[in-house]
């Protein structure tokens, strides 16, 4: 950079790139996060995180293309500045985090550039220049590597993380949550269409930390148009979640309070959609949903039940006494059974239809879910 240059002059992005490259040079950098790219037909995000290679400070580049691919590259930190300039100018946002300050630039839809957070980011930088406590971890693969980095602003929106990319103690299991679901996601990609704007429906969808996830992963980092709706009867819930999806931007991603037998809810979608998600829908209303997603023609579902009352207490015979007798097995045959007979229910609608676990049953019990695709043979939707 020239430094007959001042800081004032220069632009928010060049401000941004500066700022980034003095904090992984000062190895306090915990990662660089570019989204929302120039150009929609390529590159849809990159992801650089710091790294130590035998004392070197090294940067490692992960960029997620449209296609899926994920493209990964290791520069040496003193060349840090050319590589934020040049990532900088191909995405209209960028997140840098030090220690708990952030700072973000983002490019508005009239082409304004802004810079928040500059003066948080460079006291995190002086404050930990030459104390030692670097940010630094050691070799490029020391943990699990998930889909979605604890920066993203729609984590923050949704209460998930604090507004400097961290995610909050009591939410680390619901991180991890959405991270598995969006991979679970990323297995069947290829079963849904190829071409032209997806139709998305969360039903049940509460709180809704699933309906963005899948927007984002969607739009962000498969590159794709979608128009998703989130249903539930909450109109609390779903004012709050219209409100979080227009603060964070998201113009395909709408909610409506009503049921979800309520045909009328997917006017919009001309009766047919693509995908159905649905998280914990309790007892009977996983039912409710497997068969609106049949009725709505969804090439691929999945769902992950709740609670199973429904049959509880109604397996009476006398050869599974020996089971029924007790409480918990009990109850623990009611799961399995009430699970394999909506296995089967889709089956016969023609679909593939596979179980499998969503996360740790340490942290839930809740953790079974029916993943089904629609075979290229089986006929159209069933009433």
């Amino acid at each position: 950079m020239n430094q007959t240059v001042s800081e004032k002059e220069l632009t928010a992005l060049e401000r941004f790139a500066l700022l980034a490259s003095r904090a992984a040079n000062a190895g306090v950098m915990s990662r660089v996060t570019f989204s929302r790219p120039v150009q929609s037909d390529g590159d849809v995000k990159t992801v650089v995180t710091l790294y130590s290679d035998k004392g070197e400070l090294m940067l490692r580049c992960e960029t997620s293309r449209v296609d899926g691919k994920v493209i990964r590259k290791n520069r040496a930190a003193a060349d840090s500045h050319e590589l934020f300039a040049e990532l900088a100018t191909g995405y209209k946002q960028g997140n840098l985090t030090v220690g708990g300050a952030e700072a973000q630039y983002m490019v508005s839809k009239k082409g304004k550039s802004t810079l928040i957070g500059e003066r948080a980011v460079e006291s995190a930088i002086e404050s930990a220049d030459g104390s030692g406590s670097r940010d630094v971890r050691v070799g490029a693969d020391d943990k699990k590597r998930y889909i979605w980095t604890e920066s993203e602003s729609w984590l923050s929106a949704l209460g998930i993380s604090d507004k400097n990319g961290r995610v909050h103690d009591k939410r680390q299991s619901k991180f991890r949550q959405i991270n598995r679901f969006t991979e679970l996601l990323d297995d069947v990609y290829d079963d849904l269409p190829k071409e032209g704007k997806l139709s998305v429906c969360d039903l049940c969808c509460g709180k809704s930390y699933l309906s963005f996830a899948v927007y984002e992963y969607l739009t962000h980092i498969r590159g794709r148009e979608v128009d998703m709706l989130g249903v539930d009867r909450k109109a609390d819930v779903i004012e709050y979640c219209e409100s979080v999806a227009r603060e964070v931007g998201e113009d395909g991603l709408h909610f409506v309070a009503g049921d979800v037998s309520d045909e009328t809810v997917y006017e919009r979608f001309g009766g047919r959609v693509d995908l159905v998600v649905s998280l914990h829908a309790c007892d009977i209303a996983t039912d409710i949903v497997l068969r609106r997603a049949v009725k709505l023609g969804a090439k691929v579902i999945l769902s992950t039940p709740c609670c199973h009352h429904e049959l509880y207490g109604k397996i009476k015979s006398p050869p599974l006494s020996f089971i029924t007798s007790h409480s918990m097995l009990s109850q623990k045959l009611t799961d399995a059974v009430t699970d394999g007979l909506r296995v089967k229910m889709l089956e016969v609608e023609g679909y593939r239809v596979g179980t499998v676990e969503l996360i740790d049953p340490d942290e839930t019990p809740k953790n079974v879910m029916i993943r089904a695709i629609k075979r290229a043979d089986a006929s159209t939707a069933t009433n």
